[in-house]
Order: C-alpha cells, then sequence, then structure tokens
C-alpha cells in the first residue's frame, strides 16, 4: 500500500515537470513515505530523515524534505519541531494535495502541513508513475474499521472509504490496454469492500467485474480479514481462472484470549473452520499469514497454542513480528507486557518452525510443472526468474526477453523460500 502511494505522489510531480533523480544527493525534492505499524519503521525513518537533514545543512543544498505516510499523520505538526529541516508534512488521504502543497510552501518561505484527512480523496483520480509495466498495485479501499487493540492503521488511515467500482474496472481496463499482466487489489480488509457505496457491489462481485479485462491474466489481492471472509469469495477464487489460487490471511495467535485481548472477532476454531472451506474448494491454495508474538499477557500456553496451529494449517510463508507498542491503541494500557528478550525467543521459534514447513512444502513441487509469469533477471547471475500463481518465486534458465510471458516451468529442486527449475519445451 505504501508503495503504491509512492506511485501516485511520483505521478503527481511528473505531471508538474518533475523527474526522478538518481539519488537525494542530486534531488531537489526527497519525499520519505512512512510507515509507523511497528516502533522498529519509525526507527529507520528517523534515522534516515537525521541523514537528509545533515545534507541540507552541511551543503547549504536547496533541497525540499518532505514526509508522507503514517508517521506524517500520527505526529503532524510535532514532527517540524522535532526536526526543523522538514518542509512538507502530508497524510496519506491528503497526497492528492501535494502539487498545491509546494506551491504553498515556496511561496509563504515556511513548513506546510496537510494531515486533516480529505473526505473525497477514495473518490479522487490520482495518477500513478508506475515503473513495473508488467505487475500493477490498484487500491480499492482505504482505512479499517476494525480496531484491533494492536494496530494504529484506523488512526492514521481512517474508518473504511471504498472506491467506486466504475473507476476501479476503468483502471484495470486501462493498465491490461498498457501491456500489464498482472493485478494486485490492495485494501487493509479487502472483504468489506463496498460499504458506503451509493451503487451496491461486493468483493467477489467486484473480481467478477474485472475478471474479464483484456491483457490481464492474474488477479490478486491483499489483505483479507479472517471474520470477514465470506464463501461468495471462496467460490470466486475456485471458479474464476483468473483469480490466483493464493490467499494472505493473518491469523495473528493461535490462542482464543489473545485473540479475543486483540479484538480480532474470531476464535482458532472459526479460523481454522475458515481453512477448511478454503482448502476443500481450492486444494492447491497456498496460504500466508501474519504471527505477533509477545503480545501483552501472552503465556507460555497461548504461544504453545500459536505453535501449534501454524503446524496444523502448514502455511507456505509467513510474517512474523515482536508485539510493538503503538501510539492510540488500546494495548497499550493492557497489563503485562513481555520482556524484549522473551518476545525475540518466541519470535525465533516461530521461524524455525515456518522454515521447516515451507522447506516440506516446497519440495512436494519438485517434479511438477507450475505456470510462472517470467519477471525479469535473477539475482543468481545467469538466470531469470518468475512467480507461480500461488506466488511463490522460481529462477530457471531462459532468454531474457521472455520478461512478460506465462511460461511452464518444470521444478527440479527447492528451498525454504523459492524454486529452482528447468523451462519446459
Amino acid at each position: 500500500m505504501n508503495e503504491h502511494d509512492s506511485e501516485r505522489m511520483a505521478g503527481i510531480l511528473e505531471s508538474q515537470g518533475y523527474v526522478a533523480a538518481r539519488s537525494a544527493e542530486d534531488a531537489e525534492m526527497v519525499i520519505l513515505n512512512t510507515c509507523s505499524i511497528r516502533d522498529k519503521a519509525e526507527q529507520k525513518f528517523y534515522s534516515e530523515l537525521g541523514r537528509l537533514a545533515h545534507l541540507k545543512d552541511r551543503g547549504g543544498k536547496d533541497i525540499t524534505i518532505a514526509v508522507a505516510g503514517c508517521i506524517a499523520q500520527q505526529e503532524g505538526q510535532k514532527l517540524l519541531s522535532r526536526t526543523p529541516s522538514v518542509d512538507l508534512v502530508v497524510g496519506p488521504s491528503d497526497i492528492a494535495r501535494l502539487s498545491e502543497m509546494i506551491d504553498r510552501e515556496r511561496d509563504l518561505g515556511r513548513p506546510v502541513v496537510e494531515t486533516g484527512g480529505d473526505p473525497e480523496y477514495h473518490q479522487r483520480l490520482v495518477p500513478a508513475s508506475r515503473t513495473d509495466g508488467l505487475k500493477a498495485w490498484v487500491s480499492i479501499m482505504y482505512g479499517c474499521d476494525n480496531f484491533c487493540t494492536y494496530c494504529v492503521v484506523p488512526y492514521v488511515r481512517g474508518r473504511e472509504r471504498s472506491r467506486t467500482p466504475r473507476d476501479i474496472v476503468d483502471e484495470v481496463k486501462g493498465l491490461g490496454e498498457q501491456g500489464y499482466r498482472e493485478i494486485t487489489f490492495l485494501g487493509q480488509n479487502v472483504n468489506s469492500y463496498g460499504k458506503g457505496l451509493a451503487e451496491s457491489c461486493s468483493f467477489p462481485e467486484l473480481l467478477r467485474r474485472v475478471h474479464d479485462a483484456d491483457g490481464i491474466e492474474r488477479l490478486r489481492f491483499v489483505t483479507s480479514h479472517p471474520r470477514d471472509l465470506s464463501d461468495s469469495l471462496i467460490g470466486v477464487i475456485r471458479d474464476l481462472p483468473k483469480v490466483c489460487e493464493s490467499i494472505h490471511l493473518p491469523v495473528q495467535s493461535g490462542s482464543d484470549r489473545v485473540l479475543a485481548s486483540m479484538h480480532r472477532r474470531y476464535t482458532a476454531a472459526e479460523y481454522l473452520d475458515k481453512v477448511r472451506k478454503l482448502r476443500n474448494a481450492v486444494p492447491d491454495m497456498v496460504m500466508t499469514t501474519d504471527i505477533i508474538v509477545g503480545f501483552p499477557g501472552e503465556t507460555d500456553d497461548d504461544f504453545a497454542r500459536t505453535l501449534q496451529l501454524l503446524s496444523d494449517v502448514e502455511y507456505d510463508a509467513l510474517f512474523a513480528f515482536k508485539y510493538s507498542k503503538r501510539p492510540h491503541t488500546k494495548a497499550l494500557d493492557l497489563p503485562g507486557h513481555l520482556a524484549e528478550e522473551l518476545k525475540e525467543e518466541r519470535l525465533e521459534q516461530v521461524f524455525e518452525l515456518q522454515k521447516g514447513i515451507s522447506l516440506r512444502k516446497n519440495e512436494r513441487h519438485i517434479g511438477s510443472v507450475l505456470e510462472v509469469l517470467v519477471e525479469g533477471p535473477s539475482k543468481k547471475g545467469g538466470m531469470i526468474t518468475g512467480r507461480t500463481r500461488g506466488n511463490k518465486a522460481v529462477n530457471f534458465s531462459g532468454p531474457a526477453d521472455l520478461r512478460g510471458s506465462l511460461v511452464d516451468v518444470r521444478i527440479t529442486a527447492a528451498g525454504a523460500n523459492s524454486l529452482s527449475g528447468e523451462l519446459c519445451g
């Protein structure tokens, strides 16, 4: 989502005559598009901001420093007192005003802050500067209404607002005409798409409407809240050929007690029932998830239940993190915050368990033939790389001009994070 916001800001600036600089040292403007979902992301931002401020102060360089994204929304005016080198502060729902803000800052000769939120942002057609040419992000909604107790998103990205189906369909068709082959729909909870629209349209219905767009071969989406995963969506994944057999379904914990404290509004048994439905409908479904370890009050038994759920589900991959205190969230006031050392120990156990699961699941593909969308040169020298419908990376030998092609690859080897193979035919 942040990457697509960056594409939109670049699109706005390019429409005003800006061109991308090779580095911050060569730039007249640097925009730091920030994330505040965890404390580590914030610390990385402040470190980079300090480096840019030093560049500006040391050389007397006429460089405009803008801070965008969730830290901008979270801190607002306070960023100016903390780091006087900042010239612009723009929240996620205010980026359509970016060019206007630049003009105001130059006219006024002082910093400009816009974090009030544009109530019509989800209806605006903001240009995006996409450079991939093959795969595109498309936002279908903004914000979140779930208010999980650990999560800052509703406070920095606001409540749920859905784009109109017509605007989304038109954007996807336009991308197909430009040669894009794969679309990933973005939303904090795509399953709740359609709330507040004048025209009734659910997320499964939206997938049906875009399915026949010329040129588009694959449709993906992130992220799905388990509570809102419907039988209708499962049916669409099963029945529509372009919708890929992969889903990111964040569970966060295997403990009902912790899930309730997180305000996730499902139990482990209810989650597992959704998993069974998905795999019954789509036996080859590739599943990934998110895990938070060390949530306040998490006991050894709670954590053991998470490990058991991971063993039972056997995800293809996961993203796991230590609980991180976030401003405004209710989890800040919960009792039983755990020591960093214990959180780190539990995180390592999750990674170690998942590494073995991922390797075993990938090894099952050895000898099979998988459809791969070729993306370009691999980091492994002399090879090219692409993704399966299940979003698994595959490295193999082949000509560079295959980029953008759908090819069959026979899998010959597997690691925990990728597959290797040979081009068929």
